[in-house]
Formats: C-alpha cells, sequence, structure tokens
C-alpha cells in the first residue's frame, strides 16, 4: 500500500477485521481522535485504498462453520489409505500428511455444529484412528490467501 503510515496500516487492519467497528474505537487503539480516524477513512477511500465496506453472511446452504482436526493414525501403514479417504469427504476442504508422529491435519468446513459432531464421531469410531487429538473451530479468519488447485496425491 502506497504511502501508508502505521496508523493507516492499523486502521485498515481493523476495518477488515470488523468493517462495522465504531470510529472511537478505532481511535482508542491508534491514539488518534475519533474525527482524525473519521478523515483518514475518508482519506485512504478518496485515493482508492478503501473501495467499499461490505458484509459475509453466511446462507442456509453454505458451510459456514470452519475447523482443523488432527488425526492420529494407529501405525504408520494406515496413513495413506486414511489420507485417500479424507480426500472424497465433501467437509474435508484441506487434507496435510504431518512430519513425525502428529499424523493428519484436516481442514473441515460444516454448516453447523451438528454436522461436525457427526464428522468427529465418524472419525473416532474408526479403527485405523488411534486418537483424534485436537478440534480447533475457526471463530474468524484474519488472513487468507487464495491459491490454485494443487496436485493430490
Amino acid at each position: 500500500m502506497k504511502n501508508l503510515d502505521e496508523k493507516d496500516k492499523k486502521i485498515i487492519e481493523m476495518l477488515l477485521e470488523n468493517s462495522r467497528r465504531p470510529y472511537h474505537e478505532i481511535a482508542d487503539a491508534v491514539e488518534l481522535s475519533e474525527s482524525t480516524v473519521r478523515k483518514r477513512v475518508i482519506k485512504l477511500q478518496e485515493g482508492g485504498i478503501i473501495e467499499k465496506f461490505t458484509i459475509k453472511i453466511c446462507r442456509e446452504d453454505e458451510r459456514c462453520i470452519y475447523a482443523f482436526l488432527t488425526l492420529v493414525p494407529k501405525n504408520e501403514s494406515e496413513v495413506k489409505e486414511l489420507l485417500r479417504e479424507t480426500l472424497v469427504l465433501p467437509q474435508c476442504e484441506e487434507v496435510f500428511k504431518l512430519a513425525g508422529r502428529c499424523g493428519i491435519l484436516v481442514k473441515v468446513n460444516v454448516s453447523d455444529t451438528n454436522e461436525l459432531d457427526a464428522l468427529l464421531e465418524m472419525f473416532r469410531a474408526r479403527t485405523d484412528i488411534e486418537s483424534v487429538e485436537r478440534v480447533c473451530v475457526v471463530l474468524r479468519p484474519i488472513k487468507t490467501i487464495n491459491q490454485s488447485e494443487g496436485q493430490i496425491l
């Protein structure tokens, strides 16, 4: 971003997290007055740095809950088959083989917590999985990168 000082960058960062964040809250965080923050935002808009403020909604037919699961297989010989099977599950958006005894990291995308619970129960019931070590649910994304399709196995 061209010619932005640290305060402008912080204002943009805070608006990216929540574009409806009150200016007084941003002002407190960047140690400026509310009117100065308001003027800076207008200047960022006029300069084309901020194009628009928008919202993101989750429709009923969309999957809006992201979680990361670590699956630990009972033995190393079952990892390849488990990887293949996770690739065909529509909820599994990304699958990573981890080094060492860590197993497999799976990024899942589900429509609600009931679907997440069902997916967890399915993994826990498998005889080739020793444990589901961690289940981390994403509260909100901070930075995401769009990547082109990668090669699968």
